[in-house]
């Protein structure tokens, strides 16, 4: 199944598919009046791995149920899937399905970023509690992530934003990505020179101050040298007026620092997904201007913490951040 699963994505790569929202043709049923009341925002980051087919049911329900005790307001994905030969239409979709049967209910903005409709599709989406009232969607350059048979493949990928509206309280402008893999530093420069300034234009248009939360798979490791070296795409992010909100009030060079020996601030090589990987740090919750953090950790890291669940071969980051 992965070979065919393979095969398929990479022979129509350019067939890709288009941004939609999932609710059944309903009006979103979310409420998140507490959050206003509590004051603060929990915001949660995972990277699905949409190769993993036949545990997808079991995952899904493990990231649900963290979703439900934490509880988690809003839920940035990647590599979401869908198609008959994934066996399902959207599998951020069954996410939210599950989420509703534990009476925590979300919408849903998925974008496509690659595949051929129907057959199979992998994409990034958000989920929120409190209701989305603005939503849009930037491609990305496409970049080589892979040599299929003597032939380099070019990927197309995107950047999402929703604009959620908390009652009695403000509206909040979130974004979702998921860089390039395996690229060159050409290419990964490329899509942060369509990405930054996407969101710098879209955030002109608000109000001065107004809270953004940017969040994803950066496939950027600050750490990481081989074949380049990463810290200035890192760093790049960060003088676009952006503040990496796992790190506050931690040292930035105590943060998985060592490749052969996984910490609890990695968020690849520390799951049974993906068990003797090097050991990096490649998913991120931005936030701009900043705030107070009330909490942050790597979670679903079960290689670190054997009392955690494996959901994918990356781990997920979760912050708790303060309302403006």
């Amino acid at each position: 199944m992965r070979s065919l699963l393979f095969i398929a994505i990479f022979s129509i790569f350019l067939l890709s598919g288009c941004a939609k929202s999932v609710n059944n043709g309903e009006e979103p049923r979310v409420q998140c009046d507490d959050v206003a009341s509590r004051g603060y925002l929990n915001v949660l980051s995972v990277n699905l791995l949409f190769k993993e087919i036949e545990t997808r049911e079991q995952r899904l329900k493990a990231v649900a149920e963290f979703a439900e005790k934490t509880p988690v307001d809003v839920i940035l994905l990647q590599e979401v899937v869908g198609g008959a030969l994934v066996h399902t239409e959207n599998s951020a979709e069954d996410l939210q399905k599950e989420l509703h049967s534990r009476k925590r209910d979300y919408d849903l903005y998925t974008a496509f970023e690659i595949g051929l409709p129907g057959v199979i599709g992998v994409a990034n989406a958000i989920l929120s509690r409190c209701e989305i009232d603005f939503r849009t969607t930037k491609r990305l350059p496409h970049a080589t992530e892979l040599n299929f048979r003597g032939h380099d493949i070019k990927l197309p990928r995107n950047v999402m934003m929703t604009r959620i509206n908390i009652p009695h309280s403000s509206k909040l402008n979130i974004y979702n990505t998921h860089l390039c893999a395996a690229c060159t530093a050409d290419q990964l420069d490329a899509q942060l020179d369509v990405m930054l300034p996407f969101i710098s234009e879209l955030e002109a248009s608000f109000p001065s101050g107004n809270f953004t939360i940017l969040g994803g798979d950066f496939n950027i490791d600050r750490f990481r040298t081989d074949p380049f070296v990463e810290r200035p795409f890192y760093d790049r992010i960060v003088s676009a007026g952006f503040i990496d909100a796992y790190a506050q009030n931690r040292s930035l060079d105590n943060l998985c620092a060592k490749p052969g020996q996984a910490d609890a601030h990695c968020t690849v090589g520390v799951s049974t997904l993906d068990a003797g990987g090097s050991a990096r740090r490649i998913d991120y919750i931005f936030m701009n201007p900043e705030k107070s953090l009330r909490e942050s950790r790597v979670v679903f890291n079960t290689l670190v913490d054997p009392s955690q669940t494996s959901v994918s071969d990356h781990a997920g980051v979760f912050v708790s951040v303060t309302l403006p």
